[in-house]
């Protein structure tokens, strides 16, 4: 048997990372095929605030360079992996930003005795998933120069900042009711338990990241949805409207 010939390049599968960030990256933008670009395509988007497309524009620029990365590394170009990682701080920023201005003023409504019923009840959990995406992210680039935490890390914050466009997803199945907002909330976890799976399967065990990642996220989001109704979830939504009130001028 003769080895292989070492100046030959040898053809390489993509990995299940790359697999779960593309699915993770699907989800996203079928989600809001239903509810952004088919109305937008069709010109019958309704009229909205600036922030709100700036807002959602970068979300899908996420999702999009969040795939591309893993198949840079997996590609070996790291140089350029490391280049476009700065981008993905100011898609990050500009995204958490964004996105309280989003929630205050949709909390501020929802404050109100007639407010929209839907954030009245699960808009506090949205929050908690922007504030897991932070972070998730923020952990990600302290170790970016740790590959093992980094992907994991980036695949937590990404999965984490799903739930806008699961609930879209879900609502199709469903119909746009609160059991698709909670569902939507919760289910993007699905593809970090597919994670877990895959490494269980190769005999890698459960990496830490997704040990304490994963039960986080669950307890973050199930915990906000329980406690929406009670006397604590009261206060954070009547902080989040505060937020609206102060940040109202950027939207």
């Amino acid at each position: 048997m003769t080895a292989p010939d070492p100046s030959t390049p040898t053809r390489r599968r993509p990995g299940s990372y790359l697999w779960l960030c593309l699915a993770t990256s699907f989800v996203a933008f079928l989600g809001f095929s239903f509810t952004y670009f088919r109305p937008m395509l069709a010109g019958a988007y309704p009229e909205v605030s600036p922030t709100v497309h700036i807002h959602g524009w970068t979300f899908f620029l996420w999702y999009l360079l969040f795939p591309l990365q893993a198949w840079l590394v997996r590609s070996r170009r790291v140089a350029l992996h490391r280049t476009l990682g700065y981008t993905s701080v100011v898609l990050a920023v500009a995204m958490i930003f964004t996105g309280l201005i989003v929630i205050g003023i949709q909390m501020e409504a929802a404050n109100q005795p007639d407010g929209p019923p839907f954030w009245q009840s699960l808009g506090p959990a949205i929050f908690v998933t922007l504030a897991l995406f932070a972070v998730f992210y923020g952990l990600a680039l302290r170790y970016r120069r740790n590959r093992h935490l980094h992907k994991r890390l980036m695949l937590l914050a990404s999965t984490g900042a799903l739930g806008a466009a699961g609930f879209r997803v879900l609502g199709q199945v469903i119909g746009m009711g609160p059991a698709a907002g909670i569902g939507g909330i919760l289910l993007p976890n699905v593809i970090i338990v597919a994670a877990i799976l895959i490494e269980l399967r190769r005999g890698e065990g459960v990496h830490p990241v997704y040990r304490w990642g994963l039960p986080l996220s669950i307890l973050a989001e199930g915990g906000m949805i329980l406690l929406t109704p009670t006397p604590v979830g009261q206060v954070v939504s009547a902080a989040l409207g505060q937020l609206g009130v102060v940040l109202g001028p950027l939207y």
